[in-house]
């Protein structure tokens, strides 16, 4: 410490060492200066103006290098060698040009740092080189470790000054001149320090030493030159402020005019803003003048953001919240500066159309319940956050039972409001955070999250149910719905989407099978039955296409003597494996397909030429046949058509063919069948109820509908020597008939006993007593026989 002070305080003049730093101020200033200017223009104009920035960088090095040796009074004669003093000119020149090349124009910090670093290195062998100019009678010594400390210590100042030089905030901006004196003086006060003279008489100054006395006047005129590069560097950027408060003031008129908000930016602040963006954001124009960019825009960073580029963000407000907003970053050039215009765009309205537009995509028009598409995206969901962590869930299925009727009694306007209200009472059942949806038609979907336990998810279909089967009023009548629902849990094994739906739609299918109005859960006995109707489905087809099918006949006798008056024509498949397969092992498979119609015409028409044959033996002229029909057929339009084709193609007479329905085709059906019996009566054909009384329908289809005949269940046949029930059913059932002028046929006769207690009071019977089904040709050689009676 002491040394540093006998060398500053004792060995330097102050004055000197004072002016040193002023030169080195002002030379600083003039060559930035001009380097911003230089920076502002194009072509050889930048060219030229860039020289005389490094030329002036280089030349304030020297000056201020030169003044501090003149400031050195070491107590000998000295001077300066004239070809070494000029090269240390020429390469400060250079070196603090290279670091400038390096760090001009780079956005990379590091590259601005080591850019600094290389001036240093510039400056310090213009110091070194200086000092090796300067001569003495006697001999210099140096330390070493202080000239490599000095050394070390005062690049990387060098380099934050540079650094911080560049930087568009101008707190930061405005440090680069202090702290390259700072390097500059640490620099030269080190070596200063690490030289020693020592004074020997015999040694004598070279013939060509400047002595300090000649030199002074030469860096006075450089330093006269720094001065007046400083002053025109200061009316540069006088008039280049001038010329950008003039050109912002111009581009903020243009950006007044626009819709979208605008800010002009010098580095993070913003300089002017529009009336556009004083409106988005609720601060006025002068609030926003000054103001921070991340205080505008908290989530995004502009210097990363790609020019030119659009992205999203949230514009902070005058209330504390935030606007989202779409930001496009753009630089222009004012007056040779760079400054930065930020776009600003509201997307507050296009967010609220692009939600409603989801909504609408995700909801169905109709009850406002979630619609198939949201459903299956948050089925998917649930699988996938089932698969990775083993979150819980169920999926309900459920549709309405009898929807069809109050669409058919009510019209479309009503079963649309019948499906609100279902909707809404589903909805009160299925609260957050589970998902209620309405897949389509009368078809409902629950997502329950959370559970998997069958108890609780089963009690959550009986409330669905309970819910439906209140009464729903329909302008100023009252409707009746229920529902059936099938349940699948999600499972431990790794499943998708569509297994769990087809597994719940299985358990629906079986629920609305076994008597509707029902909670059925999902069991792997329901996909093997699936399976197998699917294969017997095939096997069907296959038949139809080989035609093994065939049809057999059941006798209808009269009780009073067993004579045959008809039969009722049943299908039968030749199976090629297991023989002779009766309805009941394919028949609902049958019906439910699209082989239905087709063979059920083929049955028609099929058995209308067998009857026809029948008649046409002798004494045989009164037999009928009777035809069970399936729902598929009475759908088509054109079916009484198709039975007038099939009567003129056999021949046969309209009152020898007996049409036989059940309760089931009845109840799906009502208006479409009533038009189709009254067109089928007016031609004289027969209409049969089959199964009468073990089903749903009510007595009034036997008002409403044209029918000819009942058929009294095997049900209530089987027990009618002993049961007094089935007796009472049976007598209601006759006394009904004769009131509506109807005939009775009993189904399922066996024994002698039955046929005895019913010939008082059935007319007709059909049963194993008097024949089981049989092949047309059997039939006709044993039952129609002369020599041979019915049952023997």
């Amino acid at each position: 410490m002491n040394v540093l002070l006998t060398c500053v305080g004792v060995l330097n003049d102050p004055r000197l060492l004072s002016l040193a730093v002023v030169v080195c101020l002002v030379g600083i200033y003039g060559s930035f200066s001009v380097a911003r200017h230089a920076s502002r223009l194009q072509g050889r104009e930048r060219t030229k103006w860039a020289l005389l920035a490094l030329l002036s960088a280089g030349c304030t090095a020297w000056a201020t290098h030169m003044i501090a040796l003149l400031a050195f009074r070491p107590g000998m004669q000295s001077g300066f060698e004239p070809v070494t003093t000029a090269l240390s000119l020429v390469l400060a020149i250079v070196g603090i040009g290279a670091g400038l090349m390096l760090s001009l124009g780079r956005r990379e910090r590091w590259r601005r740092f080591a850019g600094g670093v290389v001036i240093g290195l510039g400056v310090a062998v213009l110091h070194y080189v200086g000092q090796a100019a300067y001569v003495v009678r006697g001999h210099i010594h140096w330390d070493l470790l202080v000239v490599w400390s000095t050394l070390l210590g005062s690049l990387p100042v060098f380099g934050l000054a540079t650094l911080a030089s560049v930087e568009r905030k101008r707190v930061v901006s405005l440090a680069g001149a202090p702290l390259l004196v700072l390097a500059i003086g640490i620099l030269h006060i080190g070596g200063m320090v690490a030289m020693t003279l020592e004074f020997d008489p015999r040694v004598a100054l070279p013939a060509w030493t400047i002595p300090p006395e000649t030199l002074a006047p030469i860096v006075a005129v450089v330093s006269s030159i720094l001065a007046a590069v400083a002053i025109l560097g200061l009316r540069l950027t006088l008039a280049a402020k001038a010329k950008l408060r003039y050109e912002r003031r111009r581009l903020g008129e243009l950006a007044n005019l626009g819709l979208e908000g605008l800010a002009i930016c010098e580095g993070d602040r913003v300089v002017t803003a529009n009336d556009s963006l004083a409106r988005l954001t609720g601060f006025s124009r002068e609030e926003l003048t000054g103001r921070a960019l991340d205080t505008l825009l908290p989530d995004l960073d502009l210097r990363a953001l790609p020019e030119r580029e659009e992205t999203d963000a949230r514009l902070a407000t005058s209330l504390g919240g935030f606007l989202p907003v779409r930001v496009l970053r753009s630089d222009v050039r004012l007056a040779g500066s760079v400054q930065t215009v930020i776009a600003f765009r509201d997307q507050s309205e296009r967010l609220s159309v692009e939600e409603r537009i989801r909504t609408l995509a995700y909801t169905d028009s109709l009850t406002g319940l979630a619609n198939r598409a949201r459903f299956q995206e948050t089925l998917a969901t649930c699988v996938a956050e089932h698969l990775e962590s083993g979150t819980s869930f169920s999926l309900l299925l459920f549709d309405l039972d009898g929807f069809k009727d109050i669409n058919d009694a009510f019209g479309h306007a009503g079963g649309d409001e019948a499906l609100r209200a279902v909707a809404s009472r589903a909805r009160t059942i299925v609260g957050e955070p589970h998902l209620l949806a309405r897949l389509g038609g009368d078809e409902f979907a629950v997502i329950l999250r959370g559970t998997a336990d069958p108890l609780r998810i089963a009690e959550a279909g009986r409330r669905l149910i309970e819910a439906i089967e209140t009464p729903i009023p329909i302008g100023d009548e009252i409707a009746h719905l229920s529902a059936s629902v099938g349940l699948m849990p999600s499972q431990s094994q790794s499943v998708s989407a569509d297994d769990l739906m087809l597994a719940a739609d299985l358990a629906l299918y079986d629920a609305k099978a076994n008597g509707r109005a029902r909670v059925r859960l999902f069991t792997p006995e329901l996909r093997k039955a699936a399976k197998d109707r699917l294969s017997v489905a095939e096997d069907l087809r296959e038949a139809w296409d080989c035609r093994n099918f065939e049809l057999y006949y059941q006798p209808q006798v009269r009780l009073t003597g067993n004579r045959v008056v008809g039969a009722e024509a049943l299908i039968r498949w030749n199976h090629p494996y297991l023989g002779v397969l009766a309805p009941a092992a394919f028949l609902p498979v049958l019906e439910a397909s699209s082989l239905a119609s087709p063979v059920g015409d083929w049955i028609l028409s099929t058995a209308c030429r067998d009857a026809m044959r029948i008649r046409g033996r002798a004494g045989q002229a009164g037999f009928r046949v009777g035809v069970n029909l399936f729902a598929a057929q009475l759908r088509q339009p054109d079916f009484v058509e198709r039975v007038e084709e099939a009567l003129a193609t056999s021949g046969l007479p309209a009152h020898a063919l007996e049409l036989e329905i059940t309760e089931n085709i009845v109840l799906r059906n009502e208006r479409t069948i009533a038009q189709h019996l009254s067109r089928l009566r007016r031609m004289d054909v027969g209409i049969a109820f089959d199964d009468f009384g073990t089903g749903y329908a009510s007595l009034t289809f036997l008002k409403q509908l044209d029918i000819t005949r009942l058929k009294i269940d095997r049900s209530f046949v089987r027990d009618i020597e002993t049961d007094r029930k089935d007796q009472g059913i049976v007598d209601a059932v006759l006394r009904m008939a004769r009131g509506c002028d109807l005939q009775v046929i009993a189904e399922g006769i066996e024994t002698p006993g039955q046929a005895a207690y019913l010939r008082e009071r059935v007319v007709e019977g059909q049963g194993y007593l008097f024949g089981k089904p049989m092949p047309l040709a059997s039939f006709a050689n044993r039952l129609l026989a002369p020599d041979r009676g019915v049952g023997s």
